[in-house]
């Protein structure tokens, strides 16, 4: 269920689906650091005092929906660990964002199958509602 304010819902939407573009551009040379470090840093931080905005499938139950649970602050904190080193080392950033653009990858792939073959309204709950 989601957490604080309703009017979070679309700001915190934003910050999510825009990890991918950011890391990409950075990865890519065309992005500052300092551009993902604030990115991921309001993310943190809202994450932080409201919580996380989405859980796990209802449809899950037992280790699989612990285990799903920690997607987000998993993802979250190595996405946050490589921005800030985007700031202070890049060399050692780099490795810390292609496992996040590879974690991510997993993370989609497995929201597209609980939506689909689980069937729980999962990307109803993700996109926004203009995409309904």
């Amino acid at each position: 269920m989601a957490r604080g304010p309703a009017a979070l819902r679309p700001g915190v939407m934003a910050l999510h689906w825009a990890t991918l573009p950011l890391v990409v551009a950075w990865l890519a040379a065309g992005l500052p650091g300092w551009v993902l470090a604030a990115h991921a840093a309001a993310w943190a931080g809202v994450s932080l005092a409201w919580g996380l905005r989405g859980g796990p499938s209802p449809a899950l139950s037992g280790a699989a929906r612990r285990l799903a649970w920690l997607t987000h602050p998993a993802l979250l904190a190595l996405y946050g660990a490589g921005a800030v080193l985007a700031l202070v080392d890049p060399g050692l950033a780099r490795p810390l964002l292609l496992a996040t653009l590879g974690l991510g990858a997993l993370h989609g792939t497995f929201n597209l199958w609980r939506s689909s073959v689980l069937g729980d309204g999962s990307l109803r709950r993700m996109l926004p509602k203009v995409l309904h």
